[in-house]
């Protein structure tokens, strides 16, 4: 089963709370979250949980529906209407674009795969506290290995159970 909304918001939620925790205790490797997907399907981009944002840089993390696809297809036209300085196409597509966001942001609505994974990128590599890290009891070890320089804190699907990380 796919993610909703509102699962999608609370897997977000630990992972960033997670992440916090963590860069207290790593501040050296200047870690920064990203949602990925390896496979068919595969992208990736930052943790965020903006539509447009994620529509944007990374709809494959999306059930692809001719909802997503048009609100894709609307901030492109956008962008350009906006670049080209055309203020009434700009704001019928600035509309079009919140009422479809309207839709798609429906709590029950399922929107999200529930294989994309979360994960934490060092800013900064330092392999002995990067591995110190891959080691750590807060994250999985069976989805970091030491030599790697993946941090993977988990799926969405494992993140939005009550369980949690």
């Amino acid at each position: 089963m796919n993610l909703n909304r509102t699962r999608f918001l609370r897997a977000v939620e630990k992972g960033q709370a997670l992440l916090d925790e963590l860069k207290n205790d790593y501040p050296e490797l200047k870690l920064k979250a990203v949602f990925s997907r390896f496979g068919p399907g595969s992208g990736q981009c930052d943790l965020a949980t903006d539509l447009r944002q994620i529509v944007m840089e990374f709809p494959n993390m999306l059930i692809a529906s001719e909802q997503t696809k048009r609100l894709r297809h609307l901030l492109f036209d956008l962008k350009k209407a906006e670049k080209d300085k055309e203020k009434g196409s700009a704001t019928t597509l600035r509309k079009q674009c919140d009422d479809l966001e309207a839709r798609l942001l429906d709590p029950e609505l399922k929107l999200y795969f529930r294989d994309v994974m979360i994960e934490y990128r060092p800013g900064i590599l330092k392999y002995e506290s990067l591995h110190r890290l891959q080691q750590d009891p807060r994250l999985p070890a069976e989805l970091n290995t030491v030599g790697s320089i993946r941090v993977v804190v988990g799926a969405l699907e494992s993140l939005a159970e009550s369980g949690g990380c």
